[in-house]
């Protein structure tokens, strides 16, 4: 099972994002958040693509969950924004919420810069920002490739498609 995962597309580049759907083929996209309403022009691109979204801290009167669990045949996931678990400090919040809800991976976003890392039983991973991240990398995005209970998670950079996995 393939998931590609964005976070914080502020109406700013959902050609590219639809570009990657084309791309990478997911069983399912996830959305961390700011802006929901790039969510709505996947849906509508894509009808049959089952596509989970969650609120940002910019998503106002919208009809979205804060967070969610989201189950990836034997892998259970839970995502965020991030806003709400104080995530610019430390992820420790959001890990605690991830095993409270059974959960051995912890996706989120809010601040802008990618990151995976394992922290005990939780995988935690942000996919950065597709459309303006706060460092000097690219905008970038996450793969999740599930198999069983194994999970490969994989950031990709745009602009000459940089990638780099999580064990580099």
């Amino acid at each position: 099972m393939r998931l590609v995962v964005f976070s914080d597309s502020h109406r700013i580049n959902i050609t590219d994002m639809l570009t990657i759907i084309e791309e990478e083929n997911p069983d399912a996209v996830l959305h961390l958040g700011d802006l929901v309403a790039d969510v709505e022009d996947i849906r509508n691109v894509y009808p049959d693509l089952q596509v989970y979204n969650v609120r940002g801290n910019n998503d106002w009167n919208v009809d979205a969950p804060d967070s969610m669990v989201v189950c990836a045949g034997q892998v259970r996931i839970f995502i965020t924004h991030g806003h709400l678990h104080g995530v610019r400090r430390n992820t420790r919040a959001l890990e605690q919420a991830a095993k409270k809800n059974r959960c051995t991976v912890a996706l989120y976003g809010h601040t802008h810069a990618a990151e995976i890392k394992q922290s005990g039983s939780v995988l935690v991973a942000n996919p950065g920002s597709i459309s303006m991240p706060y460092t000097k990398e690219p905008p970038s995005y996450l793969c999740l490739d599930i198999h069983g209970k194994m999970v490969e998670p994989e950031l990709i950079y745009l602009q000459g498609q940089k990638k780099r996995s999580w064990m580099e």
